[in-house]
């Protein structure tokens, strides 16, 4: 940031604070005397928690992304960036059945991986997953997913290559699915699910048709690019 920046910022900072020490001291009604008193004895403690607050909020209001809360069905669990790309890259090319990983006969097609360019230098991006606390259909989780939720074919091929062999990571390696939505051929969402084949040591890749799974169980993890306060 600048430095004229930097001063707005702290004069913006400073007024919201003290706004809002006023105003929530004014509605602390719960604070007794002695209770006020034990606050006034923490005040660092109080201080360290207001500046992580603050913190947390300059991060939030910051992002070019969405910032992902807990909804009814999705708790997010885990923050991810997937790194800048300065290398050619071609998802045609990376999405074959190899060494190490498995792709399902319809991903090409409907993900239009030949249509596809390869791009010369991709931005990070950051991901978030999210447990899936019930049985749900696709349907309902993109209801609580941010408006932004799509993913793309980059992105999660860098989640894949940040976990060889299965190793532990972003990534569920247990079995379970991963789920990211991609849009695909004629503009049509499609749920993409990665899942880590331990007995065969090759991440699954493979597509549905929105509802066409069915309805995905729970601890499952969906995931979509953005920021969470965990």
């Amino acid at each position: 940031m600048t430095s004229g920046q930097e001063k707005q910022l702290v004069r913006f900072v400073a007024d919201a604070a003290e706004s809002a020490a006023k105003q929530v001291v004014a509605d602390a009604d719960f604070l007794w005397k002695d209770g006020a008193q034990l606050v006034i004895e923490r005040g660092g403690e109080l201080k360290t928690a207001i500046e992580q607050a603050t913190v947390n909020a300059l991060k939030q209001l910051s992002s070019r992304y969405p910032v992902f809360a807990e909804t009814r069905l999705l708790k997010p669990v885990a923050q991810a960036t997937v790194p800048a790309r300065t290398k050619p890259f071609n998802v045609a090319e990376f999405y074959q059945t190899g060494p190490g990983l498995y792709v399902y006969d319809t991903f090409a097609d409907r993900l239009e991986l030949n249509a596809r360019q390869a791009v010369d230098s991709a931005p990070e991006r950051p991901y978030v997953a999210s447990l899936l606390k019930a049985n749900a259909s696709d349907g309902d989780i993109r209801k609580e997913l941010p408006e932004t939720h799509l993913s793309t074919l980059e992105g999660i091929a860098g989640l894949i290559e940040a976990q060889p062999n299965g190793k532990s990571g972003f990534l569920l390696n247990n079995g379970y699915a991963n789920i990211f939505y991609v849009e695909g051929k004629n503009g049509e969402v499609f749920a993409v699910g990665v899942r880590w084949d331990s007995g065969r040591r090759r991440w699954r890749v493979r597509n549905w048709e929105l509802g066409g799974f069915g309805d995905w169980d729970a601890d499952r993890q969906v995931l979509c690019p953005g920021t969470a306060a965990l």
